[in-house]
């Protein structure tokens, strides 16, 4: 029986050692290591996606049931593009805004005046809606709409047009201006010049 010495285990450490350091060099590890090693890889979106063959049509997916809808670029804050779509006085679409306002707004806004409790939380640079110092009299609807669909310019506020459709998005454009306090949307740059007065 051979005699276990102290200088065993401080051999055996230094075999551990170096059995780990020349199965963690690439030139020495599996083949297969060293094939993928030397393949040639293309990282996710390095290159442009190709375009949808002719004649595809976009249509809902159903985790996300959201299909293509046309985007636009904030131009300027009293822009008259896009178009709101929806009768701000029907009542259905006032009802849906305020649903919609209040699942994905009111926890930052509040009330348009008084701020929600994630912005009580500390939040930085949380937009006053209404009121007297508000932002909706600055704005048009259609920059209120692309603020909600895109987020902010500042991009401070998250985008949400994964998350409500177009409608769903105007319907909160028409809830606010018909609810809160000094909301109503400024004259556009366009009919104030028609007027006879400098924008």
């Amino acid at each position: 029986m051979r005699e276990v010495t102290p200088s065993t285990p401080r051999a055996l450490r230094g075999l551990v050692a170096a059995a780990a350091l020349i199965s963690s060099a690439p030139a020495l590890a599996l083949p297969w290591n060293i094939d993928m090693v030397d393949a040639d890889t293309v990282k996710a979106y390095e290159k442009a996606m190709a375009p949808l063959p002719e004649g595809v049509v976009s249509q809902a997916n159903l985790l996300t049931p959201i299909s293509w809808r046309q985007n636009w670029a904030f131009t300027d804050r009293l822009q008259a593009e896009p178009m709101n779509p929806l009768n701000p006085d029907d009542e259905a679409v006032l009802q849906l805004g305020e649903r919609m306002y209040g699942i994905y707004c009111a926890p930052c806004h509040g009330d348009g005046v008084t701020l929600g409790p994630v912005s009580a939380k500390g939040y930085p640079a949380v937009a006053v809606l209404a009121g007297d110092d508000g932002r909706l009299s600055t704005m048009g609807d259609a920059w209120v709409y692309l603020t909600i669909r895109n987020g902010s310019v500042s991009k401070l506020m998250p985008a949400y047009n994964y998350a409500m459709a177009d409608d769903e998005m105007w319907a909160i454009v028409n809830w606010m201006r018909a609810e809160m306090p000094n909301a109503e949307a400024p004259m556009p740059v366009a009919d104030t010049a028609a007027d006879g007065e400098t924008p």
